[in-house]
C-alpha cells in the first residue's frame, strides 16, 4: 500500500470538520424554510425578503471574516490564524442550532406578523454569523495542509464520505423527531411540532459541537507563529479588489453559484414537494413504507447522498485521468441529465429510482469545488507569494449568497403565482404541482447548464495545473524571498 502523504489520523480528524460543517448548513437549510412556512404559516413573500435581506448580509459578512482570517496571528486560543476562529465559533454555532426555532409567539395570523419576521431575519443572521466564522476557516485549512495533488485526493475522497453521514445525519434526524414537518395533520398540534424541531436544533447543536472540537484538536495544524508573521496578508478592500480582479476565480465563482442554487433549492423544496405531489393516500409504496412516518420525506435525499459517496470515488477516478475542470463538466452533464425525469414524475418509487442516480452526479460538484479553489489558491501563490485561501473562500461564499437569493426567489415565484403564498395543505392544485416538479427539475437542470457553458471559458485544465504544482515544488526545494505580484490573473 502506497504511504499517505499525510497521515491518516490528521486526514481523519481534519474531515470530521465536514461533520460539523454540513450538518450545521443543510441541517437549517432542510428545516428553515418548511419551518417558518408551514409551521409558523409565515406568507412565502416575507420568507423571501428575509432571505434576501439574509444574504445581502452575508455578502459583506463573508469576505470580511475572510479577510480578517488572513491577517489573523495569535498564540492564544490553540494559535493560527484559523483555529482560533474555528473554537471561538464552537459554542455559538452549537446555541444557535436551538435558536434557530424560537420565534416569539404562536401561528402567524394572515401570513404576517411582525416580531416573526424580525426574529427569523435576526437569528439567520446570527446563525451564519457563527457558522461563517468556523467554516470559512476549516474550508481555507484545506489548501493550507494539503499542498499536493495526491495529498488533496487522499483527504478530498474521505472529507466526501465524512460529508454523506453529514448529509444523512441533516436529512434524517428531523425526519425521526419531528412527527409532522409540514403541519399537514389535523391533529398535529402546533406546540409539540415546535418543541420537537428545537430538539432537534439542540441534538445538531451537541453533534456540532464534539465534531469541531476533534477537528480543531487533531486536525487543523497550522504554520509557526514565526513563519506567519512573515506572511502579508491583504485588507479587506484590497482582498475584495484581487480577488474580483482575478478572471480564473470570477469564471469559476459564477460557476460554483449555479451548483450551490441546486444544492440549496433541493433540499429546501423537498419536504413539501414529496408530500404535494406524490400521492401519499393511494401511492402504494408510500402506503406501503406508513410505519416509516415522516422519513418517507427525507428518504430521496438520503438515496441521493448515500450514491454520492459512490460519485466521490468515481469522480476522483475521472479527475485523475482528465483533471478538475474536464471532470466538472461531465459531473453537472450528468446531474442536469438525471435531474430531468423529475418533471414527468409523480410515483414515489420514481422519485426514489430517479434522486439514486441523482447521487452520481451530485458528488462531483463539492469535490470539485474544493479542488479549483485549492488550484485557484496555488496560482495566486505562484504569482504573490503569498496564501490567501481565506480571502478566496470569502469572496467564493459571497458568490454562494447570490445563489440563496436565486434558490428562494425561484420558491417564491412559483408557489405566489400558483396561489400559495400562505402554506394550505388542503389546497393542492396541478399547477401547484407542476411547479414544484420544476422547482424539483427544469429549475436545478438549467441552472448546471448554465454553470457548464460559464467552465468551458475556466483556463486551468490538467496540464496548467500540473505546471502550478512544480512551481510550487521548486518553491518549497529552494526558498526565496517571492516578488509580491497583486496584478489581475491573466
Amino acid at each position: 500500500m502506497a504511504k499517505l502523504e499525510v497521515p491518516f489520523g490528521r486526514n481523519l480528524a481534519f474531515g470530521v470538520g465536514e461533520i460539523a460543517d454540513q450538518l450545521a448548513y443543510q441541517g437549517f437549510t432542510f428545516t428553515i424554510f418548511t419551518f417558518y412556512f408551514s409551521v409558523m404559516k409565515l406568507d412565502a413573500r416575507y420568507i423571501t425578503i428575509v432571505f434576501i435581506l439574509w444574504s445581502i448580509y452575508n455578502a459583506f459578512n463573508d469576505p470580511i471574516l475572510g479577510s480578517l482570517s488572513d491577517r489573523t496571528r495569535t498564540r492564544k486560543i490553540f494559535g493560527g490564524r484559523r483555529r482560533p476562529w474555528m473554537i471561538v465559533a464552537a459554542v455559538p454555532l452549537a446555541i444557535v442550532m436551538f435558536l434557530l426555532f424560537t420565534p416569539p409567539g404562536g401561528q402567524v395570523a394572515g401570513g404576517y406578523a411582525i416580531g416573526t419576521i424580525i426574529y427569523m431575519l435576526f437569528i439567520m443572521c446570527l446563525f451564519d454569523t457563527v457558522y461563517t466564522a468556523f467554516s470559512i476557516n476549516r474550508t481555507s485549512l484545506y489548501p493550507e495542509l494539503f499542498r499536493t495533488d495526491k495529498a488533496r485526493e487522499e483527504v478530498g475522497a474521505l472529507r466526501r464520505i465524512l460529508m454523506v453521514i453529514a448529509l444523512l445525519l441533516a436529512f434524517i434526524m428531523p425526519t425521526l423527531i419531528i412527527s409532522d414537518m409540514t403541519l399537514e395533520n389535523p391533529l398535529s398540534e402546533f406546540v409539540d411540532i415546535k418543541w420537537q424541531y428545537q430538539l432537534t436544533g439542540i441534538i445538531f447543536g451537541v453533534i456540532i459541537l464534539v465534531t469541531i472540537l476533534i477537528n480543531v484538536l487533531w486536525g487543523a495544524k497550522e504554520a509557526p507563529y514565526e513563519e506567519m508573521e512573515k506572511k502579508q496578508p491583504l485588507k479587506l478592500w484590497e482582498s475584495l479588489k484581487v480577488s474580483l480582479k482575478n478572471k480564473k476565480f470570477v469564471i469559476f465563482a459564477l460557476c460554483s453559484t449555479m451548483n450551490w442554487y441546486v444544492f440549496g433549492l433541493i433540499p429546501t423544496i423537498m419536504p413539501i414537494y414529496v408530500k404535494s405531489v406524490v400521492d401519499t393516500t393511494n401511492d402504494w409504496l408510500y402506503v406501503a413504507l406508513e410505519s416509516l412516518g415522516e422519513l418517507r420525506v427525507s428518504i430521496p435525499l438520503v438515496l441521493a447522498f448515500v450514491m454520492s459517496i459512490f460519485g466521490v470515488l468515481f469522480w476522483s477516478f475521472i479527475d485523475r485521468k482528465i483533471g478538475s475542470k474536464l471532470g466538472f463538466i461531465l459531473s453537472m452533464s450528468l446531474w442536469a441529465a438525471v435531474l430531468i425525469p423529475l418533471i414527468f414524475i409523480k410515483s414515489y418509487l420514481g422519485i426514489l429510482i430517479i434522486m439514486a442516480l441523482n447521487g452520481i452526479g451530485l458528488g462531483g460538484s463539492p469535490y470539485f469545488i474544493d479542488r479549483h479553489i485549492s488550484n485557484i489558491a496555488d496560482e495566486d501563490e505562484v504569482r504573490t507569494g503569498q496564501r490567501r485561501e481565506g480571502s478566496y473562500y470569502g469572496v467564493h461564499a459571497l458568490f454562494v449568497r447570490l445563489s440563496t437569493i436565486l434558490s428562494i426567489g425561484s420558491v417564491a415565484i412559483v408557489l405566489t403565482t400558483n396561489g400559495w403564498a400562505v402554506y394550505d395543505p388542503a389546497v393542492v392544485t396541478d399547477q401547484i404541482r407542476f411547479g414544484l416538479q420544476s422547482l424539483m427539475s427544469l429549475f436545478p437542470a438549467g441552472a448546471l447548464l448554465i454553470g457548464i457553458v460559464i467552465l468551458i471559458f475556466y483556463p486551468l485544465g490538467k496540464k496548467e495545473v500540473m505546471k502550478l504544482q512544480a512551481k510550487l515544488q521548486e518553491r518549497t526545494s529552494e526558498p526565496s524571498e517571492p516578488e509580491v505580484d497583486n496584478s489581475e490573473g491573466k
